[in-house]
């Protein structure tokens, strides 16, 4: 065996493995991006925990009937294709989307979330959602606030008898 092909068996078996522990895929075309911005979005996508990586086509649709996913996807892979892999994926496509605003030669052509296929728009409506953290914030914000309510409903008597000691002391000083 070659030392090529033990390479490629590698390369395949790396892919494979991307494929499979991702809960998202996004398919792009970047031609017209400079290598600069390429890695500029590798960067931003790193930030979210995300990879993009270019793969051959051949090799992509290979991959895609080795783990079964639907074969539609198939036709996306022409031209020039680069795929964002991730597990976070309203925080990825966030960020893919923002880079795809500020620079036009990047598009997004489909996505494969959570095994259903997604176009190019509803990708874009996706991006419009509030992320993991974002979510959770709001939850704990919204179970914080009846126990600091109930908190100063409590307090709010003590602190009546407080004023009115006072008020009274007051009072008695002031004969």
């Amino acid at each position: 065996m070659s030392a090529n092909s033990e390479k490629k068996r590698l390369l395949v078996s790396e892919a494979i493995s991307m494929f499979r522990e991702s809960t998202a895929i996004i398919i792009t075309d970047y031609q017209g991006l400079t290598v600069a911005q390429l890695n500029k979005l590798r960067r931003e996508l790193k930030k979210v925990g995300a990879k993009y990586k270019v793969i051959k086509n051949t090799l992509s649709k290979r991959i895609l009937k080795e783990i079964n996913i639907n074969s539609n996807m198939e036709s996306f892979f022409t031209g020039v294709t680069g795929l964002v892999f991730c597990k976070d994926y309203v925080a990825a496509i966030k960020a893919l989307t923002k880079f795809a605003a500020d620079n036009e030669n990047l598009k997004i052509k489909v996505g494969y979330i959570e095994h259903k296929s997604y176009t190019a728009k509803e990708i874009k409506e996706i991006s419009k959602l509030s992320s993991k953290e974002e979510l959770i914030a709001k939850l704990v914000g919204l179970l914080k606030q009846p126990v600091y309510r109930l908190a100063g409903a409590l307090s709010s008597p003590k602190r009546k008898i407080v004023y009115s000691l006072k008020a009274v002391s007051d009072k008695k000083e002031g004969k």
